[in-house]
């Protein structure tokens, strides 16, 4: 039996969504970026990356609020592919891999599954989730960020994962070094 490298689903995906956000009640969000990180679970080196703009069925739902979040225009995403195109190279990123991001638990991983509805296909599912919200707040992210060097949060989804994975890998060294 051959083993085909495809088959190891064995890395960590760091993943974000960029999205427009609602004005009104009931008006649900749209994504308007995604961007990932494949990472080796044993080192967390990055492998490979894949980010792309997705352009929403419904491009009014780019409100001047949404713009001000992540700075994501409609004329950014004109011509960008819709969710339905990216669909299997997003399932493939995803399935059966440990999701891990900043507070993917109660947005992230919810937003897939919709998207994933409304295009009328089954979701992927993750092996695990690892949600450094649990672990860090967002300004305590930043501050973290701050003080190793890393910059700032630019709300642009491949951008903000690289980010969470950088805190996270910095803040493993360090527990490392003070360990016992």
């Amino acid at each position: 039996m051959s083993s085909d490298p495809r088959d190891d689903r064995s890395e960590i995906v760091f993943f974000d969504l960029e999205t427009t956000v609602p004005t009104r009640t009931g008006q649900g969000f749209a994504i308007l970026e995604f961007g990932a990180i494949l990472v080796c679970p044993r080192n967390l080196e990055e492998l490979r990356s894949y980010s792309t703009l997705v352009q929403p069925v419904n491009p009014s739902l780019i409100s001047s609020l949404s713009v001000r979040c992540n700075g994501i225009t409609a004329d950014a995403v004109n011509s960008a592919p819709t969710f339905a195109d990216i669909a299997d190279t997003v399932y493939d990123i995803l399935h059966g891999r440990i999701w891990a991001g900043h507070n993917i638990t109660r947005f992230d991983c919810v937003r897939i599954r919709e998207a994933f509805a409304e295009i009328g296909r089954t979701p992927p599912e993750p092996k695990g989730i690892i949600d450094s919200l649990a672990l860090l707040t967002r300004g305590l992210m930043a501050s973290l960020a701050t003080y190793f060097g890393l910059g700032k949060q630019t709300h642009r989804s491949l951008d903000d994962v690289r980010m969470n994975l950088e805190v996270l890998k910095y803040c493993a060294t360090v527990l490392f070094l003070v360990s016992p």
